[in-house]
């Protein structure tokens, strides 16, 4: 299994830390957050990976080289950066997706939450990509909503209709087919905005939303923050896992 890693963000909220060192870099608990994530990854059976960069870009490739935690690494440099959705169009346009399914794995996050729902998932008639929700908690975030079928029908704060699931949290994790890449438009696009909602628009049922439940499943941070990172740190101390 081949997961693409977006890791090209400026970390801005980590300044001054990210102006020398990249975002992915940064240490949790003495060990990058990249290095981290990766553990995950080869644990749930990816066998290949292709990390983009931008910010300090040299920097993060000449850090990691050619493979990370024994996960050969191929590299999807942007300039501009492409957005989330752009990323992947990139990466596919270069070849480094191939024509398997591929999972996408925000690079900064810390989780422990295993693939084995999204690939259930993803074996569902008509999916084009499985998206890992969480209970919607976050202020800010876009919401998504679900059907009773459990496929992607709105995104916004208001729900669409009294029985929609929801409100969910995209964790960053998703299980796509290479159809996923037909679906972005070239150049700067975001998943949410360029993707997602002309899904919901058509209501063509092609995104699968996989809920997953915290602590119950498996740890999940967004390392979006000092204040999230050093909520992960206590966890992942908490839980042995240091």
């Amino acid at each position: 299994m081949k997961a693409l890693v977006p890791a090209a963000g400026f970390g801005t909220r980590f300044r001054p830390a990210t102006l020398t060192t990249p975002k992915p870099l940064l240490p949790i608990l003495g060990v990058p957050i990249l290095v981290r994530l990766f553990r995950h990854l080869r644990s749930e059976g990816v066998t290949s990976a292709v990390v983009n960069a931008h910010h300090l870009a040299e920097t993060l490739m000449s850090a990691v080289g050619a493979s990370c935690e024994g996960i050969p690494v191929a590299w999807s440099p942007e300039d501009p950066i492409l957005g989330t959705a752009g990323a992947i169009r990139r990466a596919a346009e270069r070849g480094l997706l191939g024509d398997e399914p591929f999972l996408v794995v925000n690079g900064d996050l810390f989780t422990t939450l295993p693939f084995a729902p999204l690939r259930a998932a993803f074996d569902s008639p008509g999916v084009v990509s499985a998206l890992g929700v969480l209970p919607h908690a976050v202020p800010g975030e876009t919401a998504l909503w679900g059907d009773a079928a459990g496929r992607l029908v709105s995104l916004g704060n208001e729900r669409p209709f009294p029985d929609a699931t929801g409100p969910w949290l995209f964790t960053g994790l998703q299980l796509a087919a290479p159809a996923l890449v037909g679906r972005i438009p070239p150049g700067v696009s975001e998943l949410a905005r360029d993707v997602l909602r002309p899904s919901t628009e058509k209501r063509d049922g092609a995104f699968a939303l996989v809920p997953y439940r915290v602590p119950e499943d498996g740890l999940w941070f967004d390392l979006g923050s000092p204040a999230r990172l050093a909520a992960a740190e206590a966890a992942i101390a908490a839980a042995g896992l240091a």
